[in-house]
């Protein structure tokens, strides 16, 4: 299992919105980060290269989702590609 930690920078005027958008998606879980129109998320998959599409397709073609970073990824089946994974932007 693949978990990755991102920051998602989303449309100040539908904060409420876009989380309820984001929380639809499959493996997709947000929390608050306290930090006006950011918010974190944890995605849970079975490996790097789904987490990595999810991040890509889904999260990020999410009306209301400006821009996404990874910040964390754990995958103990393979480091290299957890930290391939972390330095690419979204």
């Amino acid at each position: 299992m693949a978990i990755v930690g991102a920051l998602a920078r989303i449309d100040p005027d539908h904060v409420p919105d876009v989380i309820r958008r984001l929380e639809t998606l499959v493996g997709v879980t947000t929390f608050d980060v306290e930090v006006p129109a950011k918010i974190g998320l944890l995605i849970e998959s079975s490996g790097v290269d789904e987490a990595h599409g999810v991040l890509t397709g889904p999260v990020r073609q999410t009306e209301g989702v400006w821009g996404v970073w990874p910040v964390f990824v754990h995958y103990e089946n393979d480091r290299a590609a957890a930290r391939q994974v972390v330095s690419e932007s979204v």
